[in-house]
């Protein structure tokens, strides 16, 4: 049989098995009648098209994918095989398979993606040319590599309000070249947006994005890091360098950490944005900054401010557009999605028990997404392969020598939280280091509200810091 020949009822109505090849067997798969609606779709569809499958389901494909080969099927009647092209921003490597009667006339299709975001594909290739010294394999791996380098939207998981909005923000953000702040704690997926957003921003040519880790780099060297230094500019100096800024072009310059920046650094910043130029270190030419800003920070920069360690104007500068990322544990209903997807990633077939799951979602998730894919991922090594699935004596192994809970001296500050009480407000801030966002959450309150509080109370946070 070289064609697959069904009917409009059987269609409608997949029996299991086919159910099962439609789950299991690829990345993601659907089914659409011969108008090109969709009838069905797998569970991991909801990683592709980023909404859920009651949503997906009605829907065009080209409502979901603007470059569907669907057309060109109808037109040939041929299946369209080993299609590469991107799909929400994602890499892939689709089939569409054209479904028939027995009249022999397209009645819909059979659409999947055989790897999603190339990462299987790459591992394979990997494999191969290294084991068998396969140049060709080499020389695709190498450019499968370099185009898949960013994050997209699609990276970024989760279907719940939150996620939805924060990812609706970030479409409109990218029609602009506005500074960006992205505020979160710590493995939250800041990076990942701030790629987004540039991927969004230039879906057709390929652009710079330049990432820079504000603490990583001397204060000594930063400077030079950003604007780049002249030949002899100071010791060491041996040759003319370009900086980051310089380098970054018309593309996206990510500055990563921006609350730990140096004050003297800071100001030097500033004037570079708002004059949009800069010159390198020992130079004088004036140099065109075209570059757009993206900031991220796990740092309260109102505290900060408070402080005098965070300049006032350069905050205002960078948060034209601010995007607050919620920690995981405002979002756990993402986390089934994330599990599946970093173990696609990891190249597993296990799922988790119901038990283990809910382990996962009741955990507080310090470390955000960062720790739950590190936890995945270990047990992906941990658990032997004849396991039927992870269970949650397997997640609780892991989770029992880390602390996702509140500590309980927090926790009693909070049970005798009494907004009216001024001392109540200062032995929050004392226990948690004068975090806002620590003591604001140790009170049940939000850091807006805490803010007022202290003014309320006149309470210095300066000169009790200090």
């Amino acid at each position: 049989m070289n064609k697959i020949i069904t009917t409009p009822e059987e269609m409608k109505n997949i029996n299991s098995i086919f159910k099962g090849v439609m789950d299991f067997a690829f990345d993601e798969s659907c089914i659409m009648d011969k108008d090109g609606y969709i009838l069905h779709c797998s569970e991991s569809s909801p990683l592709i098209w980023g909404r859920p499958n009651s949503e997906s389901i009605g829907m065009h494909i080209t409502e979901l994918d603007s470059a569907s080969p669907y057309p060109e099927l109808l037109a040939t009647g041929k299946p369209v095989l080993g299609k590469l092209h991107i799909i929400n921003g994602m890499t892939c490597i689709t089939h569409m398979i054209p479904l028939f009667d027995k009249e022999d006339k397209i009645i819909g299709a059979f659409g999947v993606i055989v790897f999603r975001g190339v990462e299987k594909l790459k591992k394979l290739m990997r494999d191969q040319s290294f084991d068998t010294g396969d140049h060709s394999s080499k020389d695709i791996y190498d450019q499968l590599s370099r185009a898949v380098t960013n994050y997209s939207l699609s990276d970024f998981i989760g279907n719940t309000p939150d996620v939805l909005r924060i990812k609706e923000m970030c479409k409109r953000f990218a029609k602009s070249d506005h500074p960006v702040l992205i505020r979160g704690e710590t493995g939250c997926g800041k990076e990942i947006l701030a790629s987004a957003i540039h991927v969004e921003q230039h879906p057709k040519g390929k652009r710079p994005f330049i990432k820079i880790n504000c603490t990583a780099i001397p204060e000594t060297l930063l400077e030079s890091e950003l604007f780049g230094h002249e030949k002899g500019a100071f010791s060491g100096a041996y040759t003319t360098k370009r900086g980051k800024f310089e380098l970054a072009g018309d593309g996206t310059i990510l500055l990563d950490e921006i609350g730990d920046l140096d004050v003297s650094m800071q100001s030097k910043l500033l004037r570079a944005i708002e004059e949009k130029e800069f010159e390198r270190v020992g130079g004088n030419n004036l140099i065109p900054l075209r570059a757009r800003i993206i900031a991220s920070t796990n740092s309260d920069l109102e505290n900060k401010i408070l402080q005098g360690k965070f300049r006032k104007d350069l905050y205002y500068r960078l948060s034209v557009l601010e995007i607050n990322l919620p920690p995981l544990r405002e979002r756990r209903g993402d986390i089934p999605l994330m599990v599946e997807h970093f173990l696609v990633q990891a190249g597993s077939t296990k799922k988790f028990s119901k038990e283990a799951m809910d382990v996962l979602e009741a955990y507080d998730w310090p470390g955000n997404v960062r720790q739950l894919r590190n936890l995945v991922m270990k047990l992906t090594i941990m658990v032997p392969d004849d396991a039927e699935c992870f269970s949650a004596t397997d997640v609780r192994a892991i989770l029992n020598r880390q602390d996702g809970k509140v500590s309980g001296k927090v926790q009693n500050i909070g049970a005798r939280f009494d907004a009216s009480k001024k001392d109540a407000v200062i032995n929050a801030l004392k226990s948690c280091n004068y975090c806002i966002s620590d003591a604001a959450r140790a009170l049940g309150i939000s850091r807006g509200t805490l803010y007022k509080r202290i003014r309320e109370y006149n309470i210095d946070i300066v000169k009790s810091y200090k």
